[in-house]
């Protein structure tokens, strides 16, 4: 289209990048393998190669994105479950880390919230290694909440903290997060997790649980052993910015199979 064309060149159209982007998530790949996938496609169907800096930097200015996400709610209030898991920057296995360079091993870490229904991420965040889990839970519920209406939050002892249970109250929304074992019945400011405590001082952990369903809370960690034995837990950016765009196309990767 761009031959003999006056002018600037017609520009890669934004689905087709993205198809590409998927193409190197979901087969793992470096952006030079791209490139020789779509020369060889470029033989049977009608499928434009671009330069390999080119594909670089329009993969790289994705802003990875859950909001078009379709969880076939109903109209019917949703439950949550959120967590985190970290994501490697390296291949090297565990005992070369351990034995030859002795320093903590570097890690992005992907805090997700989960539809417990469908089991799609309907919202996420990707931080440093040292962002604590709690952190990035407020504004996951808050994107949330912005489209529809949640019923429940599970979460584990990483987001036991006020701060939390007064968000979830102001919503009207039911915690179901795993209180620290020594936990004070001391309101503090949180009347709800005082409620929480009492209860379980009551009904004793297992009958909590039971209570509370805690065994959707695992639905968390279903959804990230998906995500890093199909697309992989390490990253292949070097950068943190490039980072949180590859592990946001997990995440996009990962409800485009849960669609199907």
């Amino acid at each position: 289209m761009n031959d003999g064309k006056v002018g600037a060149p017609f520009e890669y159209s934004h689905t087709y990048i993205q198809f590409l982007a998927f193409l190197k998530i979901g087969f793992k790949i470096a952006y030079r393998t791209v490139q020789g996938i779509v020369r060889g496609l470029s033989d049977y169907i009608r499928i434009e190669e671009m330069h390999i800096t080119h594909l670089r930097r329009r993969i790289l200015k994705i802003k990875p994105s859950v909001a078009s996400v379709n969880i076939d709610d109903d109209d019917k209030p949703i439950t949550l479950v959120v967590d985190a898991s970290g994501l490697t920057l390296t291949k090297k296995g565990d005992y070369i880390e351990q034995r030859w360079i002795r320093k903590r091993k570097e890690f992005v870490k992907l805090h997700i919230a989960v539809d417990a229904k469908s089991e799609k991420i309907v919202s996420f965040r990707v931080t440093k290694g040292n962002v604590h889990d709690s952190k990035k839970l407020g504004p996951m519920i808050k994107e949330v909440a912005e489209e529809y209406d949640i019923d429940k939050v599970y979460g584990d002892r990483a987001h036991d903290n006020r701060k939390s249970f007064n968000l979830l109250d102001d919503l009207n929304i039911e915690p179901a997060i795993s209180i620290r074992k020594n936990a004070s019945t001391k309101a503090r400011g949180c009347p709800s997790r005082r409620d929480e405590v009492l209860l379980i001082r009551k009904q004793g952990y297992d009958g909590w649980k039971q209570l509370k369903d805690g065994g959707r809370r695992w639905i968390a960690e279903i959804v990230f052993s998906s995500i890093k034995r199909v697309l992989g837990e390490d990253l292949l950016s070097k950068k943190f910015k490039a980072q949180k765009v590859e592990a946001g196309l997990k995440v996009m990767v990962y409800n485009k199979f849960m669609s199907l």
